[in-house]
């Protein structure tokens, strides 16, 4: 393998799985999502521009997960979100767990493509201008849409606040 698909891989991975999981939802469909997501890459990574790797395969993966999403049975069960990966340690409150808990359930109940900006622009920091290429949007669509999707979640949390 190429040395510079092997650091993509290492530097994004982790970035389009959680954008997968927000998604779809299921994380071995993620992980074939994103598995999917990273052979395109690899067919592609000749004619991709070095300093845009990354926006376009937030964009492919997030492509990809929609399209599996529109194959979706309307009535198919959808799982829950569980992290895999988050073992709650002994110095973390109950408190911070339960609130963890509810924004992720949160972001998963966002409609598109707010639950996508938001986790492209705050979970992963990516910049507007990548977000704006990756969900091909213009910029005052993205600030706009990010705003009202901000405003989504301020709401609800107003919501479970005593």
């Amino acid at each position: 393998m190429s040395r510079k698909f092997n650091q993509w891989v290492r530097e994004y991975q982790d970035q389009a799985w959680t954008l997968a999981r927000y998604l779809l939802k299921d994380p071995a469909e993620a992980e074939d999502a994103c598995q999917e997501a990273f052979v395109k890459l690899w067919k592609n990574q000749d004619s991709i521009d070095p300093d845009k790797v990354r926006p376009w395969l937030m964009k492919v993966t997030r492509n990809g997960c929609l399209d599996r999403l529109r194959r979706r049975h309307p009535t198919e069960e959808l799982q829950e979100w569980h992290d895999p990966h988050t073992v709650a340690g002994p110095m973390q409150g109950m408190h911070q767990s339960e609130l963890g808990s509810w924004l992720k359930n949160t972001i998963n109940s966002l409609k598109e493509p707010y639950r996508s900006l938001v986790v492209l622009r705050d979970v992963h920091q990516h910049s507007y201008e990548e977000v704006a290429a990756v969900l091909e949007l213009n910029m005052p669509q993205v600030k706009t849409y990010l705003h009202r999707a901000r405003k989504q979640l301020r709401e609800q949390l107003a919501e479970v606040r005593p």
